[in-house]
């Protein structure tokens, strides 16, 4: 399928981890395939106890004095899926499709968060005309998730000294820092009485235009749980209800595409019109909201769980609460209303909550927690990471920019992103550690609309190679 595009290798090996199975948490696949790749290649490989990979480059003969660096990515990816498409992301291959400029899929997430960052280490590592310092390419786990991989990553293990991270999703732009975060998550029993209403419907949204909760919820697009509550008081103004359940999302970093919720009414159907709740979400034109009859559920939820569910829902918060002073087109403060679930008669309930200000950061996670105590959950905090802070002087960083002046004759911007990335948890294992991080072009990934732009893979591929010749 990637056959004929350029750089050739890199999407070579692109297509190659496009078919092994790599969602986060199920990664044991494409790190054996790392570490054999490896082997293969002659090379010092290692397989850690958390299926990290490093493998380690010898340095071109006039690179021999030159200290290590490290090419760093991470091999898990976010599973997502469109409505109604039927994939198996523990066993089938991503459908690849190719489109102009851009790699795109059939109905899935790409993977080119982060397989873009693996492709490009291996074509590195396997040239062996490639003039740089030795290299260590290091593909972590789980970063999707819980970043247990690069957490688990051994000082005695790596060499280098300077960290270039490939998972940036835009062409031309320099990070250098990044926000901290982590998970809140709210439990509550759910209570539950006989039915009283004649008839039992199910509400669905589907194919809101979701993407990354980091770097794209600045954009005002739609989270398909607080679209349900909207849409419920609609229906409220119709007639009385029983909620039976609310669920919708699947990924704390993935802003939620699809909901339903079920509940009994004593009408017969249903001709309510969402066009104006619709219209106030104008990216997420692709969306469909049904209701229709379904088999009678003989339990609903009791009055006071489901005040709980809609107070909780209408209150929280979901968005951007504050951007920062420095960089005032970049988020400083943000939270995703990600995940409800209900498993076993108890709702579950995930936010992510990120930020770079220490101090808004704990301001908005009280304000979370009390509103999560206030309406019957029990609350933990789970998954932290630190910001990445922006590094007053790095001779990495100057040495990039020059680089690209020079590939190019156009300035690279240096930003501090609204997003977790692996250089957050490496300043504890290696605060001594010059980092940034830097990629193509990708548009909404974490969601089946993701894309790779095969121009900016080039230029991109040909910027890191400069860079690595002048290091």
């Amino acid at each position: 399928m990637l056959e004929n595009l350029q750089p050739n290798r890199v999407f070579h090996y692109f297509e190659e981890l496009t078919k092994i199975p790599r969602e986060s948490g199920n990664e044991q696949a494409v790190s054996d395939y790392l570490y054999h790749l490896g082997k293969e290649l002659g090379y010092e490989t290692i397989q850690d106890e958390a299926n990290n990979i490093i493998i380690r480059k010898p340095a071109h003969p006039d690179y021999m004095d030159h200290e290590p660096i490290i090419i760093q990515g991470h091999m898990d990816m976010v599973a997502e899926k469109a409505e109604g498409i039927k994939h198996d992301f523990a066993k089938d291959p991503i459908p690849l499709a190719v489109e102009g400029d851009w790699v795109k899929t059939k109905g899935t997430t790409l993977g080119a968060d982060d397989g873009i960052a693996v492709a490009m280490g291996l074509a590195i590592i396997e040239d062996k005309e490639a003039k740089h310092p030795a290299l260590e390419l290091l593909v972590t786990t789980d970063e999707e998730t819980t970043m247990s991989g690069a957490r688990a990553v051994k000082k005695e293990n790596i060499r280098g000294k300077k960290l270039i991270n490939i998972d940036a999703e835009e062409e031309g732009i320099l990070l250098a820092g990044c926000s901290g975060g982590h998970n809140l998550i709210g439990k509550q029993k759910l209570k539950y009485q006989a039915r009283q209403l004649k008839n039992t419907f199910e509400l669905t949204i589907n194919n809101m235009l979701g993407g990354h909760s980091g770097m794209e919820i600045h954009q005002k697009r739609g989270n398909s749980i607080k679209f349900a509550l909207q849409a419920m008081n609609l229906i409220k103004e119709v007639s009385d209800y029983e909620l039976v359940s609310i669920v919708g999302g699947s990924k704390h970093n993935a802003i939620p595409r699809d909901a339903r919720v079920v509940f009994a009414s004593d009408e017969e159907d249903y001709s309510i019109d969402f066009t104006n709740l619709i219209a106030k979400y104008p990216l997420d034109k692709d969306m469909q909201v049904t209701i229709k009859k379904i088999d009678n559920i003989d339990e609903v939820l009791s009055a006071q769980s489901q005040e709980n569910i809609e107070q909780f829902t209408s209150e929280v918060p979901h968005g951007v609460y504050s951007m920062m002073e420095e960089y005032p087109d970049i988020v400083e403060c943000s939270n995703n209303l990600a995940i409800f679930d209900i498993q076993d008669r108890q709702l579950k309930v995930t936010i992510s909550l990120r930020s770079s200000n220490p101090e808004s950061f704990d301001k908005h996670t009280e304000n979370v927690t009390k509103i999560y105590q206030k309406n019957g959950f029990d609350v933990i905090e789970a998954d932290y990471y630190q910001a990445w802070e922006f590094a007053k002087e790095s001779s990495l960083r100057e040495t990039a920019l020059e680089a690209f002046k020079e590939t190019f004759n156009k300035e690279m911007k240096v930003e501090v992103v609204h997003a977790a990335l692996e250089p957050a948890v490496f300043t504890d294992t290696f605060p001594e550690m010059e980092m940034i991080a830097v990629g193509p072009t990708m548009k909404d990934v974490h969601s089946p609309n993701e894309r790779l732009s095969i121009s900016s893979t080039e230029r991109t591929f040909k910027f890191i190679n400069k860079l690595l010749e002048k290091l």
